[in-house]
């Protein structure tokens, strides 16, 4: 009877024990029983304790289909637990690439041949001036996992040249010369920016990215007859779509593509001593749209 006694002791305590650790059950339907330490808005910080050895493990809050505490609460969801943590958590995302230059260059094609120039060298020309570099710089603030709101700001730069006989139209002249045009367009402005994890461990996601904002062109002009700069500014349109892969909680490696539209409707245009103001046409407005692939890295600061 003692035995039996000692028996029902002994199996109480060992359930006692087993209710008392927390378990964490992951996207694999995997099993962790360990203590739970902490839980951040990225993962959660358990301790494993193995023939009296403890060790310190983490999991990102992605790869959780579940966890229990050793509380009444019992079982919670990782999507009630991300609705309930605090807000906050700064993205920073840096991206370098091409972009191509969408709007057409047939009546700058025929205007450069009207000044002598051949239509194999003019199509070129404005082939090469079509292609450029691209790098944009994003900060978001992360309002909860998915949505969040910050500033972006987009550099695009090409540049093309040519030389041959120009014509200036005076009936007297001819001059060999340099065709050059080296053209910046910045640009700054306001975002709205969504995410959304991919697949069973969380660590490839989906995003969006709009922005509305001022755009600034810029073009350092060299003809026969001198050089110029022209300079114009107008409201300005983007959006991308990205896929990003989670290295650590904190840094992302990703590929990006995205769209930027913007016209320019005034110009204005200095020698370095005279100033001019000239308003274009609609038939003559400049078209900055473009399109643009990109990779880049995002690091996600102070989530904790």
């Amino acid at each position: 009877m003692k035995r039996y006694l000692l028996l029902a002791f002994i199996l109480a305590g060992f359930i006692t024990g087993l209710s008392g650790q927390d378990r964490i059950i992951t996207l694999n339907h995997d099993t962790i029983v360990c203590r739970i330490q902490k839980v951040t808005r990225s993962d959660i910080h358990f301790d494993v304790s193995t023939q009296g050895v403890t060790t310190t493990g983490r999991i990102p809050l992605a790869g959780i289909l579940s966890y229990t505490v050793s509380s009444p609460e019992g079982s919670v969801p990782v999507d009630e637990v991300v609705k309930t943590r605090s807000a906050g958590g700064l993205r920073i995302g840096l991206n370098g690439g091409m972009g191509y230059i969408i709007s057409s260059s047939k009546e700058a094609e025929e205007a450069m041949v009207s000044l002598g120039m051949t239509e194999e060298k003019a199509s070129l020309y404005y082939n090469d001036l079509k292609t450029g570099w691209y790098g944009s710089a994003d900060a978001t603030w992360m309002i909860n996992q998915k949505y969040g709101a910050g500033l972006r700001y987009k550099f695009f730069n090409t540049t093309a040249a040519t030389e041959g006989y120009f014509d200036p139209g005076d009936g007297f002249n001819l001059y060999y010369s340099t065709y050059r045009e080296n053209i910046f367009v910045n640009y700054a402005g306001v975002s709205i920016f969504y995410q959304e994890p991919i697949g069973k461990k969380g660590i490839w996601s989906l995003n969006s990215n709009f922005s509305l904002g001022m755009a600034f062109y810029r073009n350092e002009f060299e003809v026969f007859y001198g050089n110029y700069l022209v300079t114009g500014n107008t409201l300005g349109l983007d959006g991308s779509l990205g896929l990003e892969y989670r290295i650590t909680p904190g840094i992302s490696a990703g590929a990006e593509l995205s769209g930027f539209t913007g016209t320019i409707r005034k110009f204005k245009i200095t020698d370095g001593e005279i100033n001019e103001t000239m308003e274009l046409e609609t038939d003559d407005y400049e078209n900055l749209s473009r399109v643009e692939v990109s990779l880049g890295i995002r690091f996600y600061l102070w989530s904790r």
